[in-house]
């Protein structure tokens, strides 16, 4: 009898914990109408000669080197419209996704490479040419050119 007390004591008391503990918290796919949580904030990329790229992403809108891209206010192909596909078991997202080609911005997702301890943003658009951006500024371009099938590289 002692021993049924105990175990049952037991299990309440790890059931107790595992209610309270809290779970870590992950980006995720809200909808279309939203910029995924983990690409939200300032982003930059090296241009040569002291000049960087500033990419702003907000919740509602894209913003680069303070023009207005795509945003939720505007109409047509400057509506923000957030599509997420996935290419190699990862998550990547189109941030206007349109009929013509020349109406989207690109292909943006959060890379697994650090560069001074931070994850990458990285950004396809268009004939292998990938660009990465960091949280802050840091004076080397890591934007990379892909020769072949560059489907392989989206997402990583």
């Amino acid at each position: 009898m002692k021993k049924l007390i105990n175990a049952v004591i037991a299990v309440l008391v790890v059931t107790a914990i595992g209610i309270t503990t809290p779970l870590p918290a992950q980006a995720k796919y809200m909808g279309h109408s939203a910029t995924p949580t983990e690409l939200r904030g300032n982003w930059y990329r090296y241009e040569g000669n002291n000049k960087w790229q500033h990419f702003k992403i907000t919740k509602h809108s894209c913003i680069l080197n303070g023009k207005v891209l795509c945003s939720l206010n505007k109409k047509g192909a400057k509506k923000l419209h957030v599509m997420q596909y996935k290419q190699n078991g990862k998550a990547y997202y189109d941030l206007n996704k349109f009929s013509y080609h020349y109406q989207e911005i690109g292909s943006f997702w959060l890379s697994q490479r650090k560069i001074h301890g931070r994850r990458v943003m990285k950004s396809y658009y268009n004939m292998g040419y990938f660009s990465v951006y960091t949280r802050s500024k840091i004076k080397h371009d890591y934007s990379y050119e892909v020769k072949g099938d560059f489907n392989k590289y989206l997402g990583r």
